[in-house]
């Protein structure tokens, strides 16, 4: 938990430092029309947020296991689960993967774009306390629905990883828009 914790605090960092100051045609521009915005970038994670806090809540209050995981190990569909979606070791994006309508904010023009910023931070905040109170369970036989196919369920350890990766890999995206040419100045 210390690592994912470590890595839920980078990006909230990075967000608080480098897109919070951001104006609201900088948060938006977008270098062409298939590329996300920063400010969509964050709708397409603050999504996901939505359905998986109250998912791993419910899951880490129902569960039956109740006896604490002294040490957590990664099933093999978990390993590949986040495996797809880590960042390489240069931070780079290794592969580039298809989002599912409802959570592209280019398909799903539904996905609000406004107060993203701050809407971002307090998921963090509760998904840390999510975490935390994950600490209490089994983690690796309580299983957790996958937002992209409900009906592949990981346990609820893999589940955390998977989305902590997920996170730092848009946290990248939205750097790399950052620094594309012709993004708008300040």
């Amino acid at each position: 938990m210390r690592r994912l914790n470590t890595i839920f605090d980078t990006c909230s960092q990075d967000v608080d430092q480098e897109i919070k100051p951001l104006t609201a045609e900088q948060l938006n521009w977008q270098p062409n029309d298939r590329t996300w915005s920063v400010a969509q970038c964050l709708a397409h994670l603050n999504a996901y947020y939505r359905y998986y806090i109250p998912v791993f809540r419910g899951k880490i209050s129902n569960t039956r296991f109740q006896e604490r995981t002294d040490q957590f190990t990664s099933s093999p569909l978990g390993v590949a689960a986040y495996r797809s979606v880590k960042l390489g070791k240069v931070k780079n994006i290794k592969r580039k993967l298809k989002s599912m309508k409802e959570y592209n904010p280019i398909v799903n023009t539904s996905l609000l774009t406004e107060d993203v910023v701050e809407e971002y931070m307090g998921h963090v905040a509760e998904f840390k306390e999510v975490l935390k109170e994950g600490e209490a369970i089994n983690l690796r036989k309580t299983k957790c629905p996958l937002a992209i196919r409900p009906v592949v369920k990981l346990n609820l350890g893999d589940a955390f990883i998977f989305t902590a990766y997920h996170n730092e890999r848009h946290i990248e995206q939205m750097k790399r828009v950052m620094r594309q040419a012709g993004f708008p100045s300040a």
